[in-house]
Formats: structure tokens, C-alpha cells, sequence
């Protein structure tokens, strides 16, 4: 199983009201567990385009930015 976004890929949170956008800094697999959800077998680190702290969160908390 792939991730379905990349390193330096510019993401947003789905659930909360930010509004900031994030870039993609590192991924990481989640391994020993088949029971998790497929979108689930990924942490992405992420930060601020405009900042330095860094946050991790799965696919499902994540959201591309488009256009």
C-alpha cells in the first residue's frame, strides 16, 4: 500500500478551522496492525507553510489543496 500524498505536498485539516495551510514534511508507515483502516497506515508530519511547528496526522485528517 502507497500513501496517496507525497513529501512536499500542501494539505489542509478537515476537522478543524485553522484555515492555514500545511506542506507535507515527512511520512511515516504504521506497521504490525492489519486491522487498521487502510487510510489509517500512514502518519503524515506536517507544518505550517508559514511557520515551524509540526503537527502528525493520518489521511483521514488531511485534505489536498487543489488548484
Amino acid at each position: 500500500m502507497k500513501p496517496i500524498y507525497s513529501t512536499g505536498d500542501k494539505v489542509y485539516l478537515t476537522e478543524e478551522d485553522d484555515f492555514i495551510d500545511y506542506e507535507i514534511v515527512e511520512i511515516s508507515t504504521i506497521d504490525g496492525d492489519d486491522t487498521l483502516d487502510p487510510t489509517e497506515n500512514f502518519k503524515y508530519k506536517i507544518k505550517p507553510v508559514k511557520g515551524n511547528r509540526t503537527l502528525f496526522k493520518s489521511e483521514s485528517e488531511i485534505f489536498p489543496i487543489t488548484g
